[in-house]
């Protein structure tokens, strides 16, 4: 049976924000205003001095009654502190960890949940790459806070992903309330679809991914601060390049949260240049954004990277993007950012030294053992 995919829904209030104390402030008034649901998930929830005031925040909320939960990735937020959980729950709130490590079943334990959701009194939502650490707000010592992305908006979303939110949740359902959805105003200039990963099960983000790349006809342009996707990913963006289309990939550059990460990156850039797909590093500061536009005409933002984790294991969240004006806004987003990076060209490259085409080479093969290994017999 063919796959259905899910409806294309007006947008209502949208924002696209791509600066991170405009996104900070915007998180702090929405969360501020809330009055009957706050649900809240992220990858990433450390100690620190923005992440105690979104904090405190919920947990006011959650002494004024307000029904507040709160969903971490149990490595992602391992420097969450454990008097907080008890802070929270004392305040009448919530806390879920997902996926607490374990011994066995190592499998499940590769299993992250890296999405990023805020949902308010089930009329609206936020979506993007933004994780709750003072790095991302102000940066590492000596550098610009991080480059990163939020999709806010309400309407007919807002309940598909409060019901991806509430899938499979170990607590009763029968505190939350059900607040109707107001009016919808169908003439907005934008429309969205969610666009979810929950491997084993769905691998919607990849497939979607793929349909997109191989329908290119003008331009391909994907943000990531992490690249290593399985092969017929990699081939869909090479037949796009043989299509003539302007493939380009923003990447992160000498700023980065991983340095021998950013190296085992690296070692895709021969592969990419020799089939002239363009290679752009992030100079300023560290861009942890994930954001594709294609032809200008179909975008996707949210907190998927196109590597093997987030396209073949990690639950991730996405929304695809259409309408003239969030288009022009990504077009435009990834204009600055292109004007802000180096690009990496083949004369350039070529020029490094032996010594790190041989740590390139290293790397990229426990990449692919470990791709290998992951995958296993899983039919790409």
């Amino acid at each position: 049976m063919a796959r259905r995919n899910p409806a294309w829904l007006p947008a209502m209030d949208w924002t696209l924000l791509t600066e991170m104390p405009v996104i900070a402030r915007h998180l702090v008034e929405k969360l501020r205003a809330a009055e009957q649901e706050i649900l809240f998930e992220n990858y990433i929830f450390q100690a620190g001095n923005w992440p105690e005031e979104i904090f405190d925040i919920l947990c006011a909320k959650a002494r004024d009654g307000v029904l507040v939960h709160l969903r971490l990735d149990a490595v992602g937020s391992r420097g969450f502190p454990d008097r907080w959980i008890q802070k929270l729950r004392a305040a009448g709130g919530t806390f879920e960890w997902y996926h607490r490590l374990a011994w066995r079943g190592w499998e499940r334990s590769l299993r992250r949940s890296h999405r990023r959701i805020v949902l308010i009194d089930q009329q609206w939502l936020a979506v993007g790459g933004v994780a709750l650490a003072d790095a991302w707000l102000r940066g590492d010592p000596g550098q610009l806070p991080y480059r990163d992305t939020l999709f806010a908006c309400r309407g007919p979303i807002v309940p598909l992903v409060r019901r991806l939110f509430l899938k499979n949740r170990p607590l009763s359902h029968k505190e939350l309330r059900a607040f109707p959805d107001g009016s919808i105003d169908r003439s907005t200039d934008a429309i969205v679809r969610l666009l979810a990963g929950s491997p084993p099960d769905r691998y919607t983000i990849r497939r979607r991914y793929l349909a997109a790349f191989r329908s290119a006809r003008e331009s391909l342009w994907i943000a990531t601060p992490y690249f290593n996707p399985d092969p017929i990913v990699l081939s869909a963006l090479y037949g796009a390049v043989r299509r003539g289309v302007d493939v380009r990939v923003l990447l992160a550059g000498r700023v980065t949260d991983h340095p021998l990460l950013r190296l085992g990156i690296q070692a895709y850039y021969q592969k990419l240049l020799r089939h002239r797909v363009r290679v752009y590093e992030y100079q300023e500061s560290f861009l942890h954004a994930k954001y594709v536009l294609v032809d200008g005409q179909w975008g996707a933002v949210g907190s998927a990277n196109l590597d093997f984790l987030s396209l073949w294991f990690n639950r991730e969240l996405n929304l695809e993007v259409k309408g003239l004006p969030p288009l022009a806004l990504l077009r435009t987003l990834f204009l600055r950012e292109f004007a802000r990076s180096q690009e990496i060209s083949a004369e350039h490259w070529q020029r490094r030294s032996i010594w790190r085409r041989l740590l390139e080479w290293l790397l990229a093969q426990i990449d692919r053992r470990i791709q290998a290994r992951a995958l296993g017999s899983r039919r790409y």
